[in-house]
């Protein structure tokens, strides 16, 4: 039989080592359809298509290539050969098949033991390569000590011999760890420079990983913005994994729907889930699979949700995955309790039962307790109920992960709520208020600031239920500022919105405390209920329409209440008496207004929209919705601040007591027209 040409087999290996993984790939399929070849031969054309599978993150391929190759191999005595084709078959770790792959890099390391023919840059190259995977097998088996001291060791192998993209792939695995050890400061930095290398190297496959890494720490942290950026540059990048993609697509949903954008949230859920579909990505398949259902429930789409979840169920009792089983459950069960079925429900927490029994798992027990305790709420008799708080409390006390403790921390709100309607006793009040603090320093420890801003904003409607009105504002204030900060546009909105109705329903709120309302009277204008159903994570945002504000007055002043600048938006319009009812309400909110405290004042019709900077205060007068205005405020402010010419002049009028004017300086009027037209 006549033998491939060297010169092929150099070209693609060429092409493998310019990153050219595609053309590597056709010019292997080149040789094989016109040639017949030794076993010699066939064994070097697929260990080269193995690796370029590899690089190429094509598991599956690199997979069945290993099978053929081990075989191969194994007839023509070939060790190094056989160690190179159990190293593609353990890539299966990439799978999430952590003890398979542990042994075959076992079965690997003894065959490299027994080498001595070879030289010792062959036998350090491949153990690093063994390495490499072990620390993603003990990363996977949740043995994350032993999973970094392996790395350590495998990257000073590669550092030894300079393999930038290898060094690249193992801060990589490196990052991924003290990613999952939450500690994303160092994940971070070994992230960054893993992505500096694969970009000097010209990789675009591990620069993608990367990236995704970078955005999912981002995400962890809190920083919503930098998140998705980071997660769609790499689905950009054109070379991304199959796998990488369905995991971009993934955190992408899972940024869309922290923010409260379902719809974006599952069209990107549901790519994803397609992709597991096809590609047999069975982790992440279920995983996909319960988020789509998590989201038709916050969508109040029962049906929907549970063709979903009960598929789900099925894979993960087949596949023994207990996570999936228990978030299945746990779903279904809170469709049952939303619907009040209550011998589905049971039905759902014998199975939670049976299942933590089974496993002996803790995340199982605390779902069976959680759906346990939801049952006991629902009964009218007050063993049950007390059985109930118990069992919520020990969840709080004991949380088995991070969304079972804000649950449970929500769940016991919610049952001291009903208490409360139900007896109107007002003293119930400071059983949630140390709730509501525990889960406000929980979601700050964790850089859920999503959670935080609600959490913020379920503190102010108890404040609102206690008649606190002026605690009640700064609270929104706080709230609003929260979500802003963080990324959290469509909770910023709906949070303003509440501000702008509990100014629009001050009057009721006054003539309640006058009469001493009934706790049923305020828990119903509060409507404190739907925010805590979004803590639990059965309720979407339900965002105001956006309108754009009428504009009447836009005001510039120092802390003393001096006017530097004002400009009308309405033709002859006199200001006089409502400026007046300004200065008074300026006078007894100041230090609440340059604190920060307080952003907005409501006088009849109008919203006066404040913002401090420096010394001085910004002033927007509008009728309608605060929101979009205040937008705009933050941009003026902003360019007040960043425009030498209108700050150096706004400084100056200070000492010579000269009022600006709409083009005086011309920089003024610009901006304003720009932002305010």
């Amino acid at each position: 039989m006549p033998e491939t040409p060297p010169k092929d087999l150099r070209y693609a290996e060429d092409l493998r080592r310019e990153g050219k993984f595609q053309e590597a790939l056709n010019v292997i399929n080149n040789i094989e359809k016109k040639r017949t070849f030794t076993p010699k031969d066939q064994l070097s054309l697929l260990i080269l298509k193995g690796k370029i599978y590899t690089l190429f993150q094509n598991y599956i391929e690199s997979i069945k290539v290993g099978e053929t190759t081990y075989k191969l191999s194994q007839g023509l005595e070939q060790i190094p050969d056989i160690i190179m084709s159990l190293l593609f078959k353990a890539n299966c770790v990439f799978l999430g098949q952590a003890d398979q792959a542990m042994e075959h890099l076992l079965e690997a390391e003894e065959l490299l033991n027994t080498l001595s023919d070879v030289s010792p840059t062959f036998i350090s190259r491949q153990k690093g390569n063994i390495l490499f995977r072990k620390s993603w097998a003990f990363f996977y088996q949740n043995d994350y000590k032993n999973a970094l001291e392996t790395a350590k060791i495998c990257l000073e192998i590669y550092e030894k011999f300079n393999k930038k993209t290898e060094i690249a792939y193992t801060l990589q695995i490196i990052g991924f760890i003290y990613e999952t050890q939450v500690q994303y400061e160092i994940a971070l930095e070994h992230a960054l420079k893993s992505l500096k290398l694969f970009e000097e190297v010209g990789d675009p496959i591990g620069t993608a990983t990367t990236l995704l890494l970078i955005g999912r720490i981002y995400y962890l942290t809190g920083e919503v913005n930098k998140a998705l950026t980071f997660c769609k540059k790499s689905l950009s990048t054109g070379l991304i994994s199959e796998l990488d993609k369905t995991s971009a697509y993934t955190y992408i949903g899972l940024i869309y729907n922290t923010k409260g954008e379902l719809e974006r949230a599952l069209r990107y859920f549901k790519r994803g889930f397609s992709l597991a579909e096809k590609n047999n990505f069975y982790g992440a398949f279920v995983n996909l699979q319960i988020l789509i259902g998590a989201i038709y429930i916050q969508k109040r789409e029962y049906k929907l949700a549970l063709e979903y979840l009960k598929p789900g169920l099925t894979l993960s009792k087949n596949t023994n995955n207990i996570l999936g089983i228990g978030l299945s459950l746990a779903y279904q069960g809170l469709i049952c309790y939303e619907q009040d079925s209550k011998s589905e429900l049971q039905e759902i927490i014998d199975q939670l039962k049976e299942f933590s029994e089974k496993y002996n798992d803790r995340f199982l027990i605390a779902e069976y307790n959680m759906a346990k305790a939801m049952m006991l709420q629902r009964s009218n008799r007050s063993r049950d109920r007390a059985e109930a708080e118990k069992l919520l409390k020990q969840a709080v006390k004991n949380p088995s992960s991070p969304d079972i403790y804000i649950f449970s921390l929500a769940n016991l709100c919610e049952f001291y709520l009903e208490e409360l309607k139900l007896f109107n006793e007002p003293n119930i009040l400071e059983e949630i208020h140390p709730l509501i603090t525990q889960l406000l320093e929980f979601s700050n420890e964790q850089n859920s600031y999503g959670t935080l801003a609600t959490a913020k904003l379920a503190e102010a409607k108890v404040k609102l239920i206690q008649m606190d009105f002026n605690g009640t504002k700064k609270l929104l204030t706080e709230a609003q500022k929260i979500a802003e900060l963080h990324g959290y546009k469509l909770l910023a909105q709906k949070i303003s919105s509440e501000h702008d109705n509990l100014l629009d329903q001050i009057k009721s709120w006054e003539e309640f405390k006058e009469r001493n309302a009934p706790i049923e009277e305020r828990l119903e204008l509060a409507s404190i209920q739907g925010v805590i159903e979004r803590l639990q994570g059965k309720r979407a945002i339900d965002p105001p329409e956006i309108v754009e504000e009428i504009p009447i007055l836009l005001l510039i002043m120092d802390e003393s209440g001096n006017t530097f600048f004002n400009h009308s938006f309405i033709e002859n319009w006199d200001f006089h008496d409502l400026f007046s009812a300004f200065m008074s309400a300026f006078n007894t909110f100041s230090g609440e207004i340059f604190s920060k405290s307080i952003d907005r004042i409501k006088i009849g019709e109008n919203t006066i929209l404040i913002n401090p900077i420096e010394s001085f205060l910004a002033c927007y007068v509008i009728k309608g919705q605060s929101y979009p205005a205040q937008q705009k405020l933050n941009r003026f402010t902003d360019a007040l601040k960043n425009n030498a010419e209108i700050w150096d002049t706004l400084n100056k009028a200070v000492r010579t007591s000269e009022m600006l004017e709409l083009n005086k300086p011309t920089s003024l009027g610009v901006v304003i027209n720009d932002i305010f037209a």
